[in-house]
């Protein structure tokens, strides 16, 4: 290997473990902590050294949320190319959004920050656009005969944004003294089985079009 090729690797890795130091950051505590000082304490380099890769925090921030637009995206176009029908890939999609939600909370509410929406549209305004032809193109399979395609999608949006916002957010602390309190051994059942509960959330919706 050249000197050139080991060095382009070595900033690649030290990239890569800045992103991955941040997001450890962010999911032990919260966003606010993350700052050039941490990452740098956490990769046990000095912050000029995080400067040689990022110009400051919002562009390492930056950076996480185009990963995990990347992230989306590849998945998102995996499950439009399988055999199946409009109505089971856009459940597929939304299950795709509550597994990283799940997996990774602390990217999910950053990519969906309402602060940083704006920015984040102007960055993928290409790839936004078409998959948001893509969605409405499943929407109009299952719904041909729709008048509002733009509307029907929103409500869909919120059903998966309320739910994954409303699970996600509870603590599992916060979730056992929550459910000592319901007397309803129904109710009980249903939150100790949320991705169940969701998932049927997301058929009666397309059911219901």
């Amino acid at each position: 290997m050249s000197v050139i090729d080991r060095r382009t690797r070595q900033k690649a890795e030290i990239r890569q473990r800045i992103l991955d130091a941040a997001r450890q950051i962010a999911r032990e505590k919260d966003w606010n902590a993350v700052t050039i000082r941490n990452i740098a304490d956490a990769i046990d380099y000095t912050p000029p050294i995080v400067y040689e890769h990022f110009e400051n925090k919002e562009d390492v921030l930056l950076n996480i949320v185009k990963e995990g637009h990347a992230e989306n995206r590849r998945v998102f176009d995996e499950i439009l190319e399988m055999e199946l029908s409009a109505e089971e890939k856009i459940v597929r999609l939304s299950m795709v959004q509550w597994a990283f939600a799940n997996e990774k909370p602390e990217i999910f509410r950053l990519m969906h920050n309402p602060e940083r929406m704006e920015q984040q549209r102007d960055m993928m305004r290409e790839g936004m656009e078409e998959a948001k032809q893509k969605i409405e193109g499943l929407f109009r399979e299952v719904s041909p005969d729709s008048e509002n395609m733009g509307e029907l999608i929103f409500n869909w949006f919120c059903l998966m944004q309320g739910y994954i916002n409303l699970i996600t957010n509870i603590r599992p602390e916060q979730g056992a003294k929550m459910l000592e309190k319901v007397q309803d051994p129904n109710m009980v059942a249903l939150f100790k089985q949320p991705a169940q509960l969701f998932e049927r959330a997301i058929r009666r919706f397309i059911k219901s079009l």
